[in-house]
């Protein structure tokens, strides 16, 4: 039945004209945005499973930050230890001199003088050994337990507490021998907290790249989601735009139909 009322070669050309602008409209998004799902209306469950992702890789992201935070407290305590260790040696080779009791009066006291001063120094190091106030070599100290995972599970970095040095001045070859004792005691309580720190180090450092390849992995898998295919997407946007450009010229050719009834009437 040919109507001026009703054109149905008209309506169902704007039916898939309209069907093909929407097909068009998620494309464009998916183009623009280079996400398959952008929105909870694209793919609700799929949406839904890629937040959880996300808040998963956030915590990642966090755990990282705190364990690389021990690393370089670590890192602060294992360097001033080892300026220590170097200065112990300093400490050792005065007090040699300082035992030769043949030393004059006054290069004695000037002997005590430099003792006296590279104590200070080792003490200063041993104080100032702290990261954002955390100190795991000096003494005073507390255990660093950060957090390992997303799970809640936790590391422990050791605070080896070493006390601080203490030489009183050298006056014969008997008291050297005695400072001499005191400095092996000092070495050794410094040798085991720098092996401690070492492996605590070793520990979180090796945490630290497992967390990061885990976030890296869940990211890859976010993807594999939630990503578009850019190329894929490219071709159907092209072919949905030589369809809407024939979309158009149907509908103007339906509207051209009702023109033809004017010729019955003539």
């Amino acid at each position: 039945m040919s109507s001026v009322n009703t054109n149905v070669g008209a309506l169902l050309a704007q039916k898939f004209l309209r069907s093909n602008t929407a097909e068009m409209n998620v494309t464009q998004n998916r183009v623009s945005s280079g996400l398959r799902v952008s929105t909870v209306t694209d793919d609700a469950s799929t949406f839904a499973v890629a937040s959880g992702v996300r808040g998963d890789i956030k915590a990642y992201t966090a755990v990282a930050a705190a364990l690389q935070g021990s690393v370089v407290a670590g890192k602060v305590a294992v360097t001033a230890g080892e300026v220590i260790s170097n200065r112990v040696g300093d400490i050792k080779a005065k007090l040699i001199q300082l035992s030769d009791e043949s030393l004059s009066t006054a290069s004695r006291s000037t002997y005590n003088t430099d003792l006296a001063s590279m104590v200070s120094e080792v003490n200063n190091y041993l104080s100032q050994a702290s990261y954002n106030g955390r100190n795991l070599l000096g003494s005073g100290g507390t255990n660093m337990v950060v957090v390992g995972n997303i799970d809640g599970s936790a590391l422990t970095v050791r605070n080896n507490d070493v006390s601080d040095l203490a030489l009183a001045t050298v006056t014969s070859n008997t008291d050297a021998t005695a400072r001499l004792s005191s400095l092996t005691v000092f070495k050794a309580a410094l040798d085991t907290a720098l092996a401690n720190l070492g492996s605590d180090l070793t520990r979180v450092q090796s945490q630290t790249e497992f967390v990061k390849q885990q976030e890296e992995t869940v990211k890859i898998g976010l993807g594999a989601l939630v990503d578009a295919d850019l190329a894929k997407e490219s071709a159907t946007l092209t072919s949905l735009q030589v369809r809407q450009q024939l979309g158009i010229q149907a509908v103007g050719i339906a509207n051209q139909a009702p023109q033809a009834l004017l010729g019955l009437f003539r």
